[in-house]
């Protein structure tokens, strides 16, 4: 083929036409300059990395990649690492049941011990939209999860890397809070066909009805459930995740972020042991606002009220005095202001510690009635507003009703988690309170009943 016609439409792949310009134009611009290509190159990475205004890839960027990084404890990694080795490895069906607080790093730890011992995770994500089969027909959520995990723990994805697999399911289908049956229908299936483990990830405070329902300890004996309690982070744990976050957000998003140690005390103060709720107070406590701005327009408060001090201004009132009235130093409806997204959680630290400061017994009992009323408010979970009337009645309430607080340093204690007992408590009161009302009227009626057996006998 000649190269004659230079106007072709059809320029041949094979076929180059010769040029005049140099073929060593871009290496010598390159030597013309100081930096070697992979030093400008990295450069311009970090150049651009600053510029970083996801959300979603701040929390990805920030998950841990090594297993010193993870925030549960060493005993717990441990624990899973031996489940991972002794039970998941042996090519049979089995499943593990990871409970624990929310935000505790439950399924940072999994993913990357899964990895450490050579598995693919696959995670199963509920889908909001419904889907359709073959034939156009609507198909359950149940259905669907049910051929997800049987595919993915009997046969191996080609985009994997590894030989072995785990299936690791933190959303469990709605559709299972009621149909009990047909979940356990559902772990006969799979103990029958399956092949690659299971975890199911569980949070305490949101899903503890799944451990008491879906995992009794009657069904885990049952199928050979492993179970495994994870604790909330503790305060080291939160510190060096937090250290460590605070240089990645700076390098990866500092024309947004500028994370300081002003910014990680601050979220240490409020944090309960949730490594995520955490990181993101410290994205949000570290953006670039214009400090005009945010005094002017925006409304944002000069001060951060810690959870601790929160807890401290309520139980041990400060007064004033003003003339013949006594005020308050802290005003309880701005304390009351620094905790509306979080009050079922400052009304259990005033319950576990307003005690500490009370003097007498009528004090207590009237701290007692309030704290009481605040808990059923909390509990009606219709109406949004009642939680934040609930947080103010109960912080004006506590400060009136300890008159004269009992001087001294008393250690801010951690409520209890009690809730599964409360509840469990709860449900037998309920049933005990419907017997006492239905036993009664089944008597009376079967008394009127004999009666009128009685009445057609004799008039027979």
């Amino acid at each position: 083929m000649t190269h004659s016609k230079k106007n072709s439409w059809c320029v041949p792949s094979f076929d180059c036409a010769p040029t005049n310009r140099p073929m060593v134009k871009r290496a010598s611009s390159a030597a013309l300059r100081d930096d070697t290509p992979d030093e400008s190159l990295a450069r311009e990475r970090a150049q651009r990395r600053k510029h970083e205004t996801s959300l979603s890839k701040l929390l990805e960027a920030c998950e841990p990649r090594k297993l010193g990084e993870l925030a549960i404890s060493r005993q717990k990694q441990n624990e899973i690492s031996d489940w991972l080795h002794c039970r998941a490895s042996n090519r049979r069906p089995s499943v593990l049941v990871l409970s624990g607080p929310s935000g505790c790093g439950k399924t940072a730890a999994v993913k990357l011990l899964a990895r450490e011992h050579g598995f693919d995770v696959i995670e199963w994500i509920t889908p909001v939209d419904p889907a359709e089969d073959e034939n156009n027909r609507v198909t359950r959520q149940g259905d669907r999860f049910v051929d997800h995990v049987i595919r993915a723990t009997r046969y191996h994805t080609v985009l994997g890397s590894g030989s072995k697999q785990l299936l690791l399911v933190k959303d469990l289908p709605n559709v299972y809070q009621e149909d009990h049956k047909g979940f356990f229908a559902f772990l006969e299936t799979y103990f029958q066909v399956g092949r690659e483990p299971v975890v199911f990830v569980c949070t305490e405070t949101g899903n503890s009805r799944l451990l008491q329902t879906l995992f009794a300890p009657a069904v885990r004996e049952k199928f050979g459930i492993d179970l495994i309690n994870v604790n909330a982070a503790t305060q080291t744990a939160m510190k060096n995740a937090m250290k460590r976050v605070s240089g990645l957000l700076n390098s990866i998003a500092g024309d947004m972020l500028h994370v300081t140690q002003r910014h990680i005390d601050e979220t240490l103060a409020d944090s309960i042991g949730d490594v995520r709720s955490a990181l993101l107070n410290l994205i949000f406590l570290s953006l670039r606002v214009p400090e005009q701005r945010s005094k002017n327009e925006c409304g944002v408060r000069e001060e951060t009220l810690g959870l601790l001090h929160g807890v401290g201004r309520v139980i041990n009132p400060k007064r004033d005095l003003d003339g013949d009235s006594r005020r308050f130093v802290h005003d309880p409806e701005e304390t009351a202001g620094f905790f509306q997204s979080q009050t079922v959680v400052f009304v259990r630290f005033l319950q576990e510690n307003y005690l500490n400061t009370i003097r007498t017994i009528e004090e207590a009992t009237v701290a007692s009635d309030i704290l009481s009323l605040a808990e059923v408010l909390n509990s009606e979970w219709r109406d949004r507003n009642l939680g934040k009337v609930a947080l103010s009645y109960c912080i004006r309430g506590l400060m009136l009703a300890n008159e004269k607080p009992v001087p001294g340093w008393n250690p801010v204690r951690k409520p209890r988690d009690d809730q599964p007992n409360i509840r469990r408590c709860l449900a037998t009161a309920e049933t005990r309170w419907y017997e006492s009302m239905i036993k009664p009227a089944l008597k009376e009626t079967n008394e009127v009943l004999e009666e009128g057996d009685e009445t057609f006998i004799e008039d027979d």
